[in-house]
């Protein structure tokens, strides 16, 4: 039998693409998040328990800036969260802001690595007991596997033609690595074609990240330091002038380019509220 959930269909061949702990992972959280019912549940927690532990681990090492900005969203759109990506806790700490601000305002989805969260029996555990099972859809790196990786996007277009989800993306498609934080990666153009299909508010933020390990994280967050991450968020993006040409994945790029660019200018944004903010802290010394 092949699976469906809101009008995506997925066939046993799609579903073969898949090894075998992963396509039971998949099974049970594909199941999970496109039950409304169990959704509304799941985004209930984490807007609850869930902020409340992101928030406990890092409010003292994290400011936002401009987050007002997400009130000027089209209410009758899905979300798409566009953000660099220097660490793992990005997107969470991101919209577990946002939770303590608004509340459940939407349901909330991350794509991720199949790489331990579904292939490995302890990964659909992590899942839901720590993220509430928001990470989700998975993609995969073996290339004798990658047309799954177009199923998962599917799944991402489907979920943003729905105006209660939001989706957080990274448009440079790996975490940028690099010594320069304000050096973000080339955009791809996955994030240009979710845009393209489904149309969604975009909405960007800059921040420069946490600390590589949990030690570093807590030591920083509890031992007194200074902030050390400032998230700014953008206005959400007018890309309509893209929507109107040939879809192909130059049209694709370009709408990623431009997401891109509106984060590099809030990354430029951040540098100068960093500036002003070791000033007047070297002065008050």
């Amino acid at each position: 039998m092949a699976t469906r959930r809101d009008g995506i269909k997925l066939s046993k061949q799609q579903l073969r693409l898949l090894k075998p702990v992963e396509r039971i992972n998949f099974r049970v959280t594909h199941g999970l998040n496109w039950s409304s019912r169990t959704r509304r549940v799941l985004t209930k927690i984490l807007s609850t328990w869930g902020t409340w532990w992101v928030e406990f681990l890092t409010s003292n090492i994290v400011q936002d800036h401009s987050f007002a900005n997400f009130e000027k969203i089209d209410p009758n759109r899905a979300v798409l969260l566009v953000a660099n990506h220097r660490s793992f806790n990005d997107q969470f700490v991101i919209a577990s802001r946002l939770f303590k601000f608004y509340g459940a305002h939407h349901n909330v989805y991350f794509p991720i690595r199949a790489n331990f969260f579904y292939d490995n029996p302890a990964g659909l555990l992590v899942n839901f007991i720590f993220a509430s099972g928001v990470m989700y859809p998975p993609f995969v790196r073996d290339r004798k596997r990658l047309r799954w990786n177009q199923t998962a996007t599917d799944l991402m277009v489907e979920l943003l033609k729905q105006p209660e989800n939001m989706i957080g993306f990274h448009p440079e498609g790996t975490r940028n690595l690099g010594p320069d934080p304000y050096e973000l990666l080339p955009a791809k153009p996955g994030c240009g074609e979710l845009i393209y299909r489904a149309n969604p508010n975009v909405v960007p933020v800059f921040l420069q990240g946490f600390p590589p390990d949990a030690g570093a994280l807590l030591k920083s967050n509890f031992g007194g330091s200074p902030p050390l991450v400032h998230m700014v968020m953008g206005e959400p993006l007018d890309l309509s002038e893209f929507l109107d040409l040939e879809p192909s994945r130059k049209t694709y790029l370009k709408i990623s380019q431009k997401v891109m660019t509106a984060i590099m200018g809030l990354a430029m944004q951040e540098k100068t509220i960093r500036a002003c903010i070791d000033q007047a802290r070297q002065a008050a010394d």
